[in-house]
């Protein structure tokens, strides 16, 4: 992938919430399919992660532990797959940073922004997350996400603990519409994300 170069003069934002799926990295059901033996469109198996079900949520929201997601997981689909393959599975869900948020984040970094992650986020994939972009976000330590507030975005718990651990961002950055709307009547300056450059000329024109 091409290197970006955004040239930051003035920044304005020095606290940004920062949402980490779509935004940062893709999310990628097809592949978790592949991984599994399935067609891309799953072939009709609904493995409860798009749209998102009963076990997925409590891993969410941090009500289940990693191995009993992963032993209810096992049995719900009869032992088809071994825990492995399951835990491998989950791992390509996600594919690697979106073209050019490094290289954005990281001048904002530069320039004085102090950023945290504000995702609906559980063990697994934040791992994979962590992995798959070593030496990219590493300067970001801080982190509200659903599975330690027992919350969800855009709930008021959500946006609470956030204020009261960090006080209320300049910016939050998220792909999803519904969400940025949240944050909007919630008081937030909020910005959909998505591609990059676009998001530079948003932020910095």
């Amino acid at each position: 992938t091409k290197k970006m170069h955004f040239p930051i003069v003035k920044n304005p934002y020095r606290l940004v919430a920062l949402d980490i799926g779509n935004t940062l990295i893709r999310q990628c059901l097809p592949a978790m399919h592949r991984a599994l033996g399935l067609p891309e469109d799953g072939g009709g198996v609904n493995l409860g992660i798009e749209p998102f079900q009963a076990p997925f949520e409590k891993l969410l929201l941090g009500r289940i532990a990693e191995e009993d997601y992963l032993e209810e997981f096992y049995e719900r689909f009869q032992g088809r797959w071994t825990k492995e393959q399951i835990l491998q599975a989950h791992y390509e869900y996600l594919l690697p940073s979106i073209e050019g948020m490094p290289e954005l984040i990281r001048n904002m970094i530069n320039t004085g922004t102090h950023f945290v992650f504000f995702t609906d986020i559980n063990t697994i994939h934040f791992r994979r997350f962590r992995n798959l972009t070593a030496g990219e976000y590493d300067d970001i330590t801080d982190v509200v996400g659903s599975n330690d507030v027992h919350a969800m975005k855009p709930s008021l718990e959500m946006f609470r603990n956030f204020e009261e651990r960090f006080g209320k961002p300049d910016l939050y950055l998220d792909d999803r519409q519904v969400l940025v709307d949240g944050a909007i009547a919630h008081g937030w300056h909020a910005v959909k994300a998505g591609d990059a450059e676009r998001l530079y000329r948003v932020l910095f024109a």
